[in-house]
C-alpha cells in the first residue's frame, strides 16, 4: 500500500542524493544535514511521523556561514525525494529568488513537507511566483511563512490566486511583505469562500490611504467566512472606524478565536464596539489591543462586558494603552465575577498604587485568580507599598 512506501526507502540514498546535488552546485554538504539524516537512520522509529529540520540563519551555528541559494538548490534536490522531513525552517538566510525557485520546484514533487518558514530570506515577486507554482501542485504543505520578504502587491495577488487552487494550506504569514490595499482586498475576496485557511497574518502592510478600506473588506469577509480561527492585523493604521467595522463583521462569525489588533490607533470608541461584541457572547477567545490608545473609557466598557456577559474570552492584551488606575481597577473588579479570562497583559499603562494593590490581590493566596505565568506583571513590596514590575511573559504570549 502507499502508506508503507516511506519505510522501504533508504536514508543512505537520500544522503547520496544530497551529496551529489552539493557537488553539482559546488558547495560543501552541510554537516548539520548529514548528521541529521544519519541520526534518523540510526534512531528512526516507524511510529514517528516526521522530523523538523532547523536551518535558520539566526542560529548561532550558522553565525559566520549562512545558507545561500546554492545550498538551497542542493537541499531542494534532496527534498524532492525526502520522506522524513515535515518541517523546514530556513528563515534569515540568503535564499533570494534562486533559492525560492528551487524550493518551489521541490514542492511540486514533495509529498511529506507540512511546514516551511522562509522569513527574511530576500525573496521578491519572482521567487513568490515559483513558490505559487509549487503550491498549485502540492497537496501536503499546511503552513507557509514569508514574513519580511518584500513580495509586494504582485506577490500578494499571486498568493491570493493560488489560494483559489490550493486547498491544503491552512496557515499563511505575509506580515511585513509590503502588501497594499489592492492585494489585501484580493485576499479578502478569496477568503469570502475559502474555508481552508485557518491562520492568517497580514500585519504591517504599506497602506497609502487613511480611509480604512481594508478594514471594511476584512469586516465583510469575516461576516461570511467560516474557516479563519486566527487573524493578525497589527500596524494597519486602524482607528475607531476600522475597529468598529471589524466588530460589526464579527457579530455573526462563529469561527474566529484570536484577533490581534496590536500597534494600531484604536481609541475608546473602537474598544466600545468590541465591548458590545463581547456582550453578544462572541466565540472570540483571545483579543489583543496591545499598543493602542483605548484608555480608561475603553477598558471600563470592556470590563463591564466581561464582568457579566461573556464566558468565552480567555486572553486579553491591553498593554501600552494609556490606561490609569480607574480603568485597571474596573478590570480587576471584573475579574472577580468573570472566571474564564485567565491571561491578562497590562504593562506599559499607568500602574499607580490602587491598581498595583488590585492586581496584587488577584495574584495572591493559595488559589490566585491570575497565575504568575499568565500575566506580564509581578507585585513586589517596598516599605509597605506595593509596586508592579514587568516580567517577560508578554513576549511569549502571542
Amino acid at each position: 500500500g502507499q502508506m508503507d512506501e516511506p519505510e522501504e526507502r533508504d536514508i543512505e540514498s537520500l544522503i547520496e542524493v544530497y551529496r551529489d546535488a552539493c557537488k553539482t552546485v559546488g558547495r560543501e554538504p552541510l554537516a548539520k544535514i548529514i548528521h541529521f539524516l544519519n541520526l534518523i537512520d540510526k534512531e528512526h522509529e516507524p511510529s514517528i511521523d516526521g522530523y523538523s529540520l532547523d536551518l535558520s540563519g539566526n542560529l548561532s551555528e550558522f553565525k559566520n556561514k549562512r545558507i545561500n541559494h546554492d545550498d538551497v538548490i542542493a537541499i531542494s534536490r534532496e527534498l524532492s525525494e525526502d520522506f522524513l522531513i515535515v518541517e523546514l525552517k530556513l528563515s534569515y538566510n540568503d535564499l533570494g529568488n534562486t533559492g525560492a525557485i528551487a524550493l518551489g520546484k521541490a514542492l511540486q514533487d514533495n509529498k511529506f513537507l507540512e511546514k516551511m518558514d522562509l522569513s527574511m530570506s530576500d525573496i521578491d515577486v519572482k521567487g513568490t511566483e515559483a513558490l505559487c507554482t509549487g503550491l498549485q501542485m502540492n497537496d501536503t504543505l499546511k503552513k507557509l511563512v514569508l514574513k519580511g520578504n518584500k513580495i509586494g502587491r504582485q506577490g500578494g495577488i499571486l498568493l491570493s490566486a493560488t489560494l483559489q487552487v490550493n486547498s491544503t494550506l491552512t496557515e499563511l504569514n505575509i506580515a511585513d511583505t509590503d502588501q497594499t490595499n489592492e492585494s489585501l482586498i484580493a485576499l479578502t475576496t478569496v477568503l469570502l469562500d475559502n474555508a481552508t485557511i485557518k491562520k492568517l497574518d497580514v500585519s504591517n502592510p504599506l497602506l497609502t490611504s487613511e480611509q480604512e478600506e481594508t478594514a471594511i473588506h476584512f469586516s465583510k469577509m469575516l461576516h461570511v467566512n467560516y474557516g479563519l480561527t486566527e487573524l493578525h492585523l497589527c500596524k494597519h493604521g486602524m482607528k475607531d472606524f476600522g475597529a468598529s467595522q471589524l466588530a460589526e463583521g464579527l457579530k455573526d462569525n462563529k469561527t474566529l478565536l484570536y484577533l490581534n489588533l496590536g500597534c494600531n490607533k484604536i481609541a475608546q470608541d473602537g474598544a466600545r464596539a468590541f465591548a458590545e461584541l463581547l456582550k453578544s457572547n462572541t466565540p472570540l477567545r483571545k483579543l489583543s489591543f496591545s499598543s493602542n490608545r483605548i484608555g480608561n473609557n475603553g477598558i471600563v466598557a470592556i470590563s463591564e462586558a466581561i464582568a457579566t456577559n461573556n464566558c468565552f474570552l480567555t486572553t486579553l492584551w491591553i498593554n501600552n494603552n494609556g490606561v490609569t488606575e480607574t480603568g485597571l481597577c474596573a478590570l480587576a473588579a471584573a475579574l472577580r465575577t468573570n472566571m474564564t479570562l485567565s491571561n491578562i497583559y497590562i504593562w506599559g499603562n499607568d500602574l499607580q498604587n490602587t491598581a498595583c494593590n488590585a492586581f496584587e490581590q488577584l495574584m495572591e493566596g493559595n488559589k490566585p485568580r491570575i497565575l504568575q505565568h499568565n500575566t506580564d506583571v509581578l507585585p513586589y513590596v517596598v516599605d509597605g507599598v506595593t509596586y508592579l514590575s514587568e516580567t517577560g511573559h508578554y513576549l511569549f504570549s502571542h
